[in-house]
């Protein structure tokens, strides 16, 4: 009867824990009822039982005198016409927004921001334009301006249509010296043959209109069937814009190729007036002319 009496109270003791019966019972009714109180519970077991350390940073003594980077200014467009987008940044990031671009006397900015839509593989653009707080320096108008906020679509490309495998960009060339016209180069290229096209527009802020100045291409085109005899539509050829005249700053000066396979081909220097009324050929062989440099945009720098 003894060793009965015994197995009994061990059995007891074993189901209590060391707790009264009714300390027992209200833990038993503490039991999770469902998966969700179940995980919860188990979460909070884990983190009891093994806290997450607290971050140890060691110095790192061979490393000294980094330099901090800091915000300076530079002119936007050098060397000219050479801002591109970086598609490669883009896919990956499905959204980008290029640098800011302050016109000259500081009054407002241009950006443009990219989309890239993975399922059709396709690029769009649209240009903004916005205003910058003039009681605050240069450089912290653009470090304090917020691309969300105030902003004004100026033009879209690529986004009311669904083009498979296109990629259509816009890339601020530059503003104009007297801050009334920016000039925008728009890329279109198909993902798997490159490069197909690059039209030049401007857009001027007083009339609030942008114009698509196709007017150089056709010249271009023009002259060289009629004076060389080579039909450029049978051919793969493009413009480069590198912006705008510092001789005559309401002209565009754009540099043309045609890509033969080889080397490409020079097909001149040429400049077109901002409202696209008069292209005109600058030099068959020379790419020397002075380009102003007039946006303004943050640079990082280092001490």
């Amino acid at each position: 009867m003894f060793w009965r009496i015994c197995l009994v109270l061990a059995v007891f003791l074993t189901f209590c824990g060391g707790y009264s019966f009714a300390e027992k019972v209200m833990r038993t009714n503490q039991m999770p009822k469902t998966m969700a109180e179940y995980y919860e519970q188990a979460k909070k077991a884990a983190e009891n039982k093994n806290p997450n350390p607290e971050p140890k940073i060691e110095k790192d003594d061979t490393i000294i005198n980094m330099p901090d980077p800091k915000i300076g200014l530079k002119k936007y467009n050098n060397p000219p016409g050479m801002v591109e987008t970086n598609l490669k940044t883009l896919k990956k990031k499905h959204q980008l927004n290029s640098i800011g671009v302050a016109s000259a006397d500081g009054t407002k900015m241009l950006f443009t921001r990219y989309y890239y839509y993975p399922t059709s593989k396709m690029t769009a653009s649209e240009l903004f334009v916005m205003d910058l707080d003039t009681s605050k320096g240069l450089k912290d108008r653009l470090e304090a301006a917020n691309t969300y906020r105030g902003v004004k679509s100026l033009y879209k490309t690529g986004m009311s249509t669904l083009d498979y495998n296109i990629q259509r960009t816009l890339t601020i060339l530059d503003w104009s010296a007297d801050g009334n016209m920016a000039a925008i180069k728009e890329k279109i290229a198909y993902s798997e043959d490159g490069l197909w096209k690059t039209n030049l527009l401007v857009y001027d802020f007083k009339t609030e209109k942008l114009k698509d100045l196709s007017e150089i291409r056709a010249a271009i085109r023009y002259y060289w069937k009629n004076n060389e005899g080579i039909d450029l539509n049978a051919s793969r050829w493009d413009i480069f814009p590198v912006g705008w005249d510092a001789l005559n700053p309401e002209r565009i000066i754009v540099f043309g190729y045609a890509y033969t396979g080889g080397r490409p081909k020079f097909l001149g220097t040429w400049s077109i007036d901002a409202k696209g009324d008069r292209s005109m050929l600058m030099s068959l062989t020379s790419a020397n002319f002075q380009i102003s440099q007039n946006g303004i945009a943050l640079k990082l720098i280092a001490d």
